[in-house]
């Protein structure tokens, strides 16, 4: 991939996400051929992703990104699945280059799904992968095998979180007595069972609603992660906590409330201080908006009429709304210096960034403000619950 396509992915991803973070760095090779094995949750926004934490992929990607003016953004080695219109004979042509390349020392990034969904559990894994590991081995040649998962709080919101998790290398040995397809359907086996452990799997899309809110609740003000606390209660929710969450969920304050990533949050300490740093904080993203009203509207609307689901929203978000951004901060630059106030440049600049470095702290205040004034009686029942849940996770990470 062309260095300049890695460096708009990236800047991308910083722009879009509040934060990106690994776990299993520990798991990645400093040289040498690297099969990272993804999956695929937030359409190719899951590589902008990667390039900000691994070192240098380059993806086996679906030959419609290539195609017109995309193939200026998007770049990889190509293959037709079943749902695209195109040649699948070529498909073969397409695993020998990803050897080549793996032969070649360098780090490959596939996606066994094919697609993407943020649904409860993992689509089916496609046999691609095994086969394009199976054929490397064949070449007798070192290689590191990575299972890569990705959880976002919310993938289709701007400035969320995003957590990027590696597992421990898959096991590559496969006993020499296989005929080749055998030695394929091992490592697809294998495959599978690495990128679950990465990865959760729920049994529909309420319970990952609920879980996903458990997890975040988890890592309020503590040292859990999110990843682990989704794993906890994938595998199962306690019948206590599931119903206080009801019971939270059903009281009248509990309906009233604003929720963040699906929590109804309320203050820890004085309200007051609260509401203090929304008002310190709280301006400069409006004003932020206002400023940038065209491309903001933009990314709006192309988020609510291009997408044909939940994990292309936020690409298509990015694909309008940051070209519009470039835009327009090229029309205000061009306004400033035509009307002789270059300053214009700048509190342009400072106050855009203050807002949207701001943006995800004031949707917390704003929440738990809104809460602390509007839903009396929400607090303590959730401080009981959030202690709970907490507990839970911990005890479990301590087995």
């Amino acid at each position: 991939m062309p260095d300049f396509q890695r460096a708009l992915h990236e800047t991308w991803a910083r722009l879009w996400f509040e934060s990106i973070r690994i776990q299993g760095r520990e798991y990645l090779p400093a040289s040498g051929p690297v099969l990272y094995l993804a999956l695929h949750r937030n359409g190719i926004v899951d590589g902008f992703v990667h390039e900000c934490v691994l070192r240098a992929p380059t993806y086996m990607i679906s030959a419609q990104w290539k195609q017109g003016l995309r193939g200026l953004f998007f770049d990889g080695i190509c293959v037709v699945r079943e749902k695209d219109a195109g040649d699948a004979s070529k498909n073969a042509d397409a695993i020998n280059l990803c050897v080549d390349h793996l032969k070649q020392g360098g780090e490959l990034g596939i996606f066994p799904e094919g697609t993407s969904s943020l649904g409860p559990r993992h689509l089916p894994f496609k046999t691609g992968a095994a086969r394009t590991l199976a054929a490397y081995l064949e070449t007798g040649g070192p290689i590191t095998v990575l299972p890569v998962g990705l959880h976002y709080e919310r993938a289709w919101a701007f400035r969320s979180k995003v957590e990027v998790v590696v597992g421990p290398p898959l096991d590559t040995a496969l006993n020499p007595a296989l005929n080749s397809n055998q030695k394929m359907r091992a490592l697809h086996q294998r495959v599978e069972k690495a990128l679950e452990g990465v990865g959760i799997n729920v049994a529909d899309e309420a319970e990952q609603a609920l879980v996903e809110s458990l997890a975040s609740a988890a890592t309020l003000g503590t040292d859990l992660d999110y990843f682990h606390a989704l794993k906890v209660f994938e595998k199962g929710v306690p019948e206590d906590i599931r119903q206080g969450w009801k019971k939270l969920d059903e009281s009248p304050a509990g309906q009233r409330a604003l929720r963040h990533q699906g929590i109804p949050l309320v203050p820890k300490g004085p309200v007051l201080g609260y509401a203090l740093a929304l008002a310190l904080l709280g301006p400069w993203v409006p004003l932020a908006v206002l400023l940038n009203l065209p491309p903001f509207l933009l990314a709006y609307w192309a988020g609510k009429k291009l997408p044909d689901g939940p994990n292309v929203i936020a690409l298509w978000r990015i694909l309008v709304g940051f070209p519009a951004l470039v835009l327009w901060g090229l029309a205000v630059m061009a306004a400033a210096i035509f009307l002789g106030h270059p300053w214009w440049i700048l509190a342009w600049a400072l106050l855009t960034t203050a807002g949207i470095l701001s943006w995800y702290r004031v949707k917390k205040l704003a929440v738990a403000v809104h809460n602390a004034v509007q839903c009396g009686g929400l607090r303590k029942p959730l401080q009981a619950l959030h202690a709970r849940v907490v507990k839970h996770v911990a005890e479990e990470f301590g087995k």
